[in-house]
Formats: structure tokens, C-alpha cells, sequence
């Protein structure tokens, strides 16, 4: 069941239906009607609102589509008992009469073809309609208003690993405490507190990754700044940094920047290219691009959960939150590493100005300039190391490591273990019991 008549007539109709006179159809009344010339018949539809609960169509009425503008015609007589009801009842039964009409049929067509832009042709379009424009979907990139929350992103203190020279990009190896803070990254995570204090900020959500280190800095802001234990939440995949693949456990001072020459010169605009070496122990070799879909789930689900928040999102590199803040202002992601993230370092109400207004700061400055011309030299060194070398075992670089304890790849233990047993050892040097207290997870940070 449909209507289909002239805008006029139509919104005349409930014009009279929101008047605050009672409006009734009576038997023996009749309606005068306007309607243009059309191509085709249009059937106007007259309803009674009689005492039933649903109201009907009695008869239609069809326009020669050869009369002129001011040809006026007269609906047939109603049947009914022609009691008059209530706008509120009148209401009600309209609602239902028109519900379907406006989702389907030439009325629906109409009130489409007035929300229709047009063109740099001059005909007109449909509108974009597209389902990804819910809340809580997020595309990269997002311009002013897009968000719903407002986003402070850090990177957690200087860990053990990355006093020692280490760099370490497995998630296994990240919950261990030789990632936790030093007394260095303590420091610069409390004065990052500070400074969020000074500006007098009280974060509803701090959301952080499961990274020693990072627990480490939530328990330090939690405490400083008094901030609930239900407001602090932690996320067991998005987060996680990128992996180095055959690299990881290198030395951190040349092999990040050898990963910064590699996505400056060979990532692409994208991040879909420019991928480390494989390795067998269980690390990925990952792209950036492997990393903006694990940021783009992390980010839909914030938009998801949270409206008008502030949010706190604690990184353990400086990288991760750098390819954040280049998705969200719409910056070629090869430029990422400009904007890297130091030890401890916040950055407030990260959006797309304000990205785009530090990375013209950034891009030309002589620290990330003299990184990537040594990450080229390093990048050329690492790719013609011989196999033996990339092989290589690499030392515990906590501070409690001696020349005996000594951490093992997984994929060397088993060798490491029979060796062990044709000598009458039972344990590999270096890892602990599988009912110890540490192996269990019971104690805390």
C-alpha cells in the first residue's frame, strides 16, 4: 500500500493532521486536490479514519496526465459513520498508513531525490551512502570531528632490553621482567605524570599493552595520579610492536635504524613493502601495513566502547604510536618514523592538525635525517651478513646475566638439551623451572 501525490498535497494533509483541531472525513464530504502534470497517472490514495484500528484505502483516483496545472477533481464519497476522532488517535493511524510508504515506493523515491547533491556536471547523484560511516568504524584517515574520543598516546620507559642495546620485538620475550623499567625509565615515566597533572588531566580510559614495561608505566600513572583500577584496561594483541623477524635480538642502535631506512626507502606510501628477513623461532616479519590492521581494530574498538572520553593508549615502542598519529592525519606512511615516540615521551590530543603541523617539524630535523643515512649503511650490512652470523645466539641482556646464563632461541633448545643430557645436566642454563614461582605468573610487577 502506497501514496504517491504532489509535495504539497501531501504535506497539507499533515499539516492537518498536527493542527490542534480535531480533523475527521465525514460521509458525503469531498477533497480538492492539486496536483502538476506527471508523465504517468498518479493515484492518490484517500484514506477513512473510522473506528477500526487500521485505516483503509477506500478508493483511488487517477489524473490524466493531459490536464494542466490548475485542474482540480473530486474524490468519491467516503463511507463511514462519520464520527470525528482526536488528533492523537488520527496520529496513531496515519503513522501506521504511512510507516511503509515512506520506506518503499515512489514516495521513497522522492524524498531520496531531495537529498541528492549534484555533481561538478550539474546531474545529479545519489548521495553517498555508506555503511562504514557508523560510529565506532574507523577509516584512516579522520579528519577534524571524525573521532569521538580524545587521544594522548606515550611510550613506556626505558626497559632492561633497551638499556642493554637489545632490540626485541617478540611478544613472548616482552612479558618478561628483563623488559620491565629501569630506574631511568621510572624517572621519565613520572615525569610524564607531571606533566599530565599540570594540565590538569584525568583520563577516564588508560589502555596499555601487555608489555612489561607497559604495566610497569600504568601502575606508576595509576598510582601518581590516582587513577581507578577499572579505568585501567589492558589490550592483548592491537598493541603489540612491530616484528623485526631474522633481526630481532640485534643490536637496537643499528638495526632500528636500518628498519627506518627500509620503510623510508622500500615501505611505500602504504607500508605494504619493505618486509624484514623470516625467521624460524616464532618472531613475524611484519610490514607496516601488518601493523595499521591490528591499529585500525584497536581504534574501532575504542570508538566502539567509548563516546567523549579521554583516553590514554601506552605503546611500548616509539614506532607504534608514530604510525598512529600518520593514520590518523592521512600521512604516507613511509614518512612514519619521523614521528617516533622517545622513552617516556606523551603527546597530547593527537589528530590529524596537529600531526601534520609537528611532522613539518620533524621531517627536516637533523636527528631523523642522520638516523636514516646511517640505517642505510646498517640496513646494507644486514642483509650481506653471512647466514652463520644472523644465526647466532644472543646474551640475557638483564643485568643479573652472567657468561653462563644464557638466553637460548626457542628453536635451539632441544639441540641445547641433549647436549646437556649426554653430559649429565638436566636443566638448560638460564630457564626456569616450569613450577617456579615466576614460571607460574604469580607474582606481580
Amino acid at each position: 500500500m502506497f501514496l504517491s501525490a504532489s509535495l504539497p498535497s501531501f504535506t497539507a494533509v499533515l499539516l492537518g493532521l498536527l493542527s490542534p483541531k480535531s480533523l475527521a472525513f465525514t460521509a458525503g464530504h469531498y477533497s480538492k486536490l492539486r496536483t502538476p502534470s506527471t508523465s504517468a497517472p498518479a493515484a492518490v490514495g484517500i484514506f477513512h479514519f473510522g473506528n477500526s484500528a487500521h485505516s483503509r484505502i477506500l478508493s483511488w483516483a487517477h489524473i490524466n496526465p493531459s490536464c494542466d496545472d490548475s485542474e482540480e477533481f473530486s474524490a468519491p464519497k467516503l463511507s463511514g459513520n462519520g464520527h470525528a476522532h482526536s488528533r492523537r488517535s488520527m496520529l496513531h493511524t496515519a503513522s501506521m498508513s504511512f510507516a511503509g510508504t515512506v520506506s518503499s515506493g515512489p514516495l521513497a523515491a522522492l524524498l531520496r531525490s531531495l537529498g541528492d547533491e549534484p555533481e561538478a556536471g550539474g546531474c545529479k547523484s545519489r548521495a553517498n551512502r555508506n555503511v562504514a560511516n557508523a560510529m565506532g568504524l574507523v577509516r584512516f584517515p579522520c579528519p577534524p570531528g571524525t573521532l569521538m574520543n580524545t587521544y594522548h598516546l606515550i611510550r613506556a620507559g626505558e626497559s632492561g632490553y633497551e638499556a642493554n642495546d637489545v632490540l626485541i620485538t617478540n611478544p613472548l620475550f616482552l612479558t618478561n621482567r628483563e623488559d620491565a623499567l629501569t630506574d631511568l625509565g621510572i624517572i621519565q615515566v613520572e615525569e610524564a605524570c607531571n606533566e599530565m597533572m599540570s594540565k590538569g588531566m584525568n583520563p577516564s580510559v588508560v589502555k596499555y599493552s601487555l608489555a612489561a614495561k607497559c604495566i610497569d608505566t600504568v601502575n606508576i600513572m595509576a598510582t601518581n595520579m590516582m587513577i581507578g583500577r577499572n579505568r585501567i584496561v589492558p589490550e592483548f594483541t592491537f598493541m603489540d610492536q612491530r616484528q623485526a623477524g631474522l633481526w630481532d635480538g640485534k643490536p637496537l642502535s643499528t638495526t632500528e635504524p636500518a628498519m627506518f631506512a627500509l620503510d623510508a626507502t622500500e615501505a611505500g606510501k602504504e607500508g605494504r613493502d619493505g618486509r624484514p628477513p623470516a625467521n624460524e623461532d616464532g618472531t613475524a616479519n611484519e610490514t607496516l601495513y601488518d601493523q595499521v590492521v591490528r591499529l585500525r581494530q584497536l581504534m574501532s574498538i575504542l570508538e566502539t566502547q567509548y563516546s567523549g572520553d579521554e583516553i590514554v593508549l601506552v605503546f611500548p615502542d616509539g614506532g607504534s604510536p608514530a604510525l598512529l598519529s600518520c593514520l590518523i592525519a592521512g600521512i604516507p606512511l613511509n614518512k612514519c618514523h619521523a614521528l617516533n615516540f622517545a622513552p617516556g615521551e606523551i603527546r597530547f590530543n593527537v589528530n590529524m592538525e596537529n600531526s601534520l603541523k609537528l611532522l613539518d617539524e620533524k621531517i627536516s630535523s637533523p636527528e631523523y635525517n642522520d638516523a636514516v643515512t646511517m640505517g642505510n649503511e646498517q640496513l646494507v650490512a644486514l642483509r650481506t651478513a653471512p647466514v652463520e652470523e644472523e644465526e647466532k645466539n644472543f646474551v640475557d641482556p638483564s643485568p643479573s646475566a652472567t657468561a653462563e646464563t644464557v638466553a637460548i632461541k626457542p628453536s635451539k633448545q632441544s639441540e641445547l638439551a641433549k647436549a646437556l643430557a649426554a653430559d649429565g645436566q638436566k636443566e638448560i642454563p638460564g630457564s626456569p623451572d616450569f613450577f617456579s614461582f615466576w614460571a607460574l605468573g604469580a607474582a606481580g610487577s
